[in-house]
């Protein structure tokens, strides 16, 4: 990280939450149901599938955690028949893991039921390495009952080979969304250089193919996405095949997504919303320098006018 980026870094908190907002927008649809949906519509307008996610994380409390469930409902709701393909994407520790895993497993098993109902998936999210573990037994529980259940694997960890060898045998119609992770874990246990953490991104979506898994690329990364691709081709799978699909986060490489769904691809973009925006924008941006820069310009340019 350059000094400018620390720099950077250090002033956010100090930015006023209008500017914040001129360049969070392009990556949180809003702060309400209706801003997330709107955006939902829009993406399957443009040949772009979509993921529902309500932001929040690391809540203090047993309400906290079945508020987080209760909004997830409302979302589910509010897709009603519009759109029947949107699955939603659920942190663990927005609802509850940190507090009790038991509570966590209680409230996915309801939204995997409400999701169930109306023919969509969950998908159950990976957060920083002391919460794996937890993950994985709470995501193992739940999709023994739930068919409509996924997990998130990061192949920055090292665990990850044999998380994945696990997966694939306690876990029939295994779905995966597989990541770098964002989160900067320590040595011991993550790989910290790039293109380690691409073959190994490789390498474990090779081995859930060849077990039968859906895989979800998760990528912005073009060097992935073309390894990904020649797996895919060298396996005879092709668009229709039902066996894959790729992801992207909103407003991030836009043309990138295009040319994937240009090609034929399935591609589905992550749509996250709520009034924690602010906070999650706060999270991003510490991890992107890029994006912080785009902040700054904004202040500059008098974006809190």
């Amino acid at each position: 990280m350059s000094a400018f980026d620390g720099l950077v870094r250090g002033v956010m908190p100090l930015i006023p939450k209008r500017v914040m907002w001129t360049v969070a927008r392009r990556y949180v649809a809003g702060a309400e149901l209706s801003d997330a949906l709107a955006r939902v519509t829009a993406l399957r307008a443009e040949g772009f599938g979509a993921i529902l996610d309500v932001l929040g994380e690391g809540v203090s409390s047993e309400d906290g955690a079945r508020a987080a469930a209760d909004e997830y409902k409302r979302a589910l709701a509010g897709l009603g028949d519009a759109d029947r393909d949107t699955p939603i994407s659920v942190k663990p520790t927005h609802l509850g893991l940190l507090l009790d895993p038991a509570l966590c497993e209680a409230l996915l098993d309801e939204l995997c039921a409400a999701a169930g109902a109306g023919g969509r998936r969950v998908r159950f999210e990976m957060e920083d390495a002391p919460t794996v573990s937890a993950t994985l037994e709470v995501f193992e529980r739940v999709a023994a009952r739930h068919g409509n259940l996924g997990c998130v694997l990061q192949s920055r960890l090292f665990r990850t080979a044999d998380d994945v060898e696990r997966l694939i045998g306690s876990t029939p119609d295994l779905n995966v969304r597989m990541v770098k992770g964002i989160y900067l874990e320590p040595p011991e246990i993550a790989w910290t250089d790039a293109e380690e953490i691409r073959t190994n991104f490789i390498a474990r979506v090779a081995s859930l193919l060849d077990a039968g898994a859906f895989v979800a690329l998760a990528t912005h990364d073009d060097e992935v996405a073309e390894r990904g691709l020649e797996l895919l081709t060298e396996r005879g799978l092709g668009p229709d095949s039902g066996r894959y699909e790729f992801q992207c986060l909103m407003g991030v490489r836009r043309a990138f997504a295009a040319r994937l769904r240009d090609a034929g691809h399935p591609v589905r973009v992550y749509v996250p919303y709520g009034r924690d925006w602010h906070a999650y924008s706060m999270r991003r941006l510490a991890k992107n320098p890029e994006i912080a820069r785009h902040v700054m310009r904004a202040l500059f340019r008098g974006g809190d006018r």
